[in-house]
């Protein structure tokens, strides 16, 4: 593990505080449990916004969001992003095979 320093507000600092009492863990254990959802946050989102520039394929957004083929078509559904061939169509297709 590799460790960090990081000045945060007062505000943040109190949040913290509420969440270690809430989830009665450590301020470590709160940190790299909010890092971790960030982190998975930013990365759906940019595996999105490149869906939706059509820069990556499925299989690539799916990797840049560590998630599965099958849950990224899901989040592209979700968004409604266009990417020339629908979820139902492809369901269609499986279907007909």
């Amino acid at each position: 593990m590799k460790v960090i320093t990081s000045r945060i507000s007062e505000e943040y600092f109190d949040d913290l505080k509420t969440i270690e009492k809430d989830e009665q863990a450590d301020r470590a254990e709160v940190i790299r449990k909010l890092l971790a959802t960030g982190i998975k946050e930013w990365k759906l989102k940019k595996a999105i916004e490149l869906l939706r520039e059509h820069k990556v394929t499925i299989r690539k957004a799916a990797n840049i969001a560590s998630v599965s083929y099958i849950e990224m078509l899901d989040m592209v559904s979700k968004h409604g992003i266009d990417l020339g061939y629908s979820l139902e169509e492809m369901e269609k297709d499986f279907r007909d095979i």
